[in-house]
């Protein structure tokens, strides 16, 4: 996808456990919204449209949202955020 743009088709939220390289070891539930509209361009610059569903929409939000500066813990509480990104200094802690 090359700069997609995202239209939710629907308000329904659908709750999936994610997790990501950038964040290894962790995984926590996310709500996303279940249908999406794609519009991007492919690598030959051509306009396309892809509605997904499920999982592989919450797939496409989750790798768009790296283009985005976002990671999957953006999305948690501040607590669950604050308490992976100290377990994840002391694991640095103690690799150092």
């Amino acid at each position: 996808f090359i700069n997609p743009e995202f239209e939710f088709l629907t308000d329904e939220m659908e709750q999936y456990q994610e997790g990501c390289l950038s964040v290894p070891g962790f995984y926590e539930n996310v709500d996303r919204p279940q249908k999406v509209k794609i519009k991007a361009l492919d690598r030959d610059g051509q306009a396309y449209e892809l509605i997904a569903e499920g999982l592989l929409a919450v797939c496409i939000q989750h790798e768009c949202d790296h283009l985005n500066g976002k990671l999957f813990v953006d999305y948690l509480s501040n607590l669950k955020r604050d308490r992976i990104k100290k377990k994840l200094e002391k694991l640095h802690r103690q690799q150092a």
